[in-house]
């Protein structure tokens, strides 16, 4: 059986987009939460979600639109800092050069630590 190949992405943007417009016709939500829904529904990113939408005809305000890419700025930041967080415990949690115990609580019966 031959591999799957891959679609470039203007390719998948150009399906997104067309049952986009099919999705959009048939859309019962409010208009607040349409971007977040259509998000959720093409699993794509909230910047993503939002250049789709103004391509097949939604308009948005610059104040939402400036307000979402701060915010989306300020998670992509959060991530990148919990990464190198998580990187610099893992390294302090297993860096014991000498292997050598600070407190020792106790003996087993056969006389190991």
């Amino acid at each position: 059986m031959a591999a799957k190949k891959k679609q470039n992405t203007t390719v998948k943007r150009e399906v997104r987009l067309r049952k986009a417009k099919q999705w959009l016709t048939i859309y019962n939500g409010t208009p607040k939460k349409i971007a977040s829904h259509y998000r959720k529904r093409f699993h794509v990113d909230i910047l993503t979600a939002l250049q789709d939408l103004q391509a097949i005809g939604v308009e948005f305000t610059q104040e939402y639109l400036d307000a979402v890419k701060k915010s989306e700025e300020g998670r992509i930041h959060q991530l990148h800092l919990q990464k190198e967080a998580k990187q610099l415990w893992d390294l302090d949690f297993y860096d014991d050069p000498d292997n050598d115990f600070a407190f020792i609580a106790g003996y087993t019966s056969g006389g190991a630590p």
